[in-house]
């Protein structure tokens, strides 16, 4: 009995080290068969070794363990002997890793929480969030909105103003007239083209005249002219007064109740602030072209008003 306890005690560790060992050895063969594209447990018979010398040729190592070919080499069992005795040379050679029986089984599993850096949110900064409820609009109100938007989009741009002016400077024939306060109406229609820095837009101007003479026999002129008008902002370019003050240039025919001609002048219109308005301080230049005489004169006049902006 006592014979037996220690010769179990001598082999059993030498068995346990061989099973272990051939464990190792079976998946260092399972590695290599792999690398040469066989199935795993797959016996290693002739085509395995044609592979075998195939792969070491292409990295330029000729073993002479294998020039005598497979039959004559052993067969199978010569061939697998070559594998067991070369095996660790070969995995080094097709640059595998070679598992080391002393250490595969004993690896330190390693702690992922030690390696990775744990990042903590820096609650310190973080601020509740407040009235996230949303507001859920009824179709028909949803509906009056983009009708609203629309309707805003489409008149964006479009200017109303009346103003009241004089003529402060006149041309020869007209230089002993007198001349009066007269209104006049403006329209900016909500539609322009931009080009370079300039918003250019079409307008129209109605505007009064009056030219009283004092002599009986040199005749008076009481009327309005109207035209077209082409109107160009020009505050990117001129930028006293900031966006508080829109800078324009008009230019455009004028037909008058006595005749013809052209009329030119500038717009600055203050805006109010949120509100629709602005005050307007413009002049005008007018050339004109008398019907009955086929005169020309001018005047140069400036008018004051209020706007509505669009």
């Amino acid at each position: 009995m006592m014979k037996q306890c220690i010769i179990t005690a001598i082999f059993l560790p030498i068995y346990l080290f061989a099973q272990d060992t051939s464990s190792v050895y079976d998946q260092k063969l399972n590695q290599l068969r792999k690398h040469l594209g066989i199935i795993e447990n797959a016996e290693f018979d002739s085509e395995v070794y044609n592979t075998l010398v195939e792969r070491l040729d292409s990295l330029g190592t000729k073993d002479e363990q294998l020039q005598d070919g497979f039959e004559w080499g052993g067969g199978k069992a010569g061939f697998e002997v070559y594998i067991k005795n070369n095996i660790d040379s070969l995995m080094a050679k097709f640059k595998m890793v070679i598992l080391n029986p002393d250490t595969l089984k004993f690896l330190p599993e390693i702690d992922s929480s030690k390696i990775l850096k744990v990042i903590k949110p820096d609650t310190a900064s973080l601020k509740p969030v407040k009235d996230l409820t949303a507001k859920i609009l009824p179709k028909e109100e949803i509906k009056i909105k983009k009708q609203e938007n629309t309707k805003k989009s489409s008149l964006s741009g479009l200017r109303l103003s009346g103003n009241l002016g004089k003529a402060l400077l006149k041309g020869v024939s007209l230089s002993s007239h007198s001349s009066y306060v007269e209104s006049s109406f403006f329209i900016r229609f909500p539609y322009g083209i931009n080009i370079g820095s300039f918003l250019t837009s079409i307008g129209y101007e109605s505007a009064k005249y009056s030219f009283e003479s004092s002599i009986d026999t040199v005749g008076s002129y009481f009327g309005s002219g109207s035209g077209l008008l082409l109107n160009i902002n020009i505050s990117k370019i001129i930028k006293i007064g900031g966006e508080k003050v829109v800078k324009e240039f008009v230019v455009g025919t004028q037909s008058y109740d006595h005749g013809s001609g052209f009329v030119a002048g500038y717009n600055l219109n203050l805006i109010l602030g949120k509100l629709p308005f602005s005050f307007s301080l413009s002049s005008r230049f007018n050339t004109i072209t008398f019907e009955e005489s086929g005169n020309s004169s001018y005047w140069a006049s400036l008018s004051a008003g209020i706007g509505l902006d669009l």
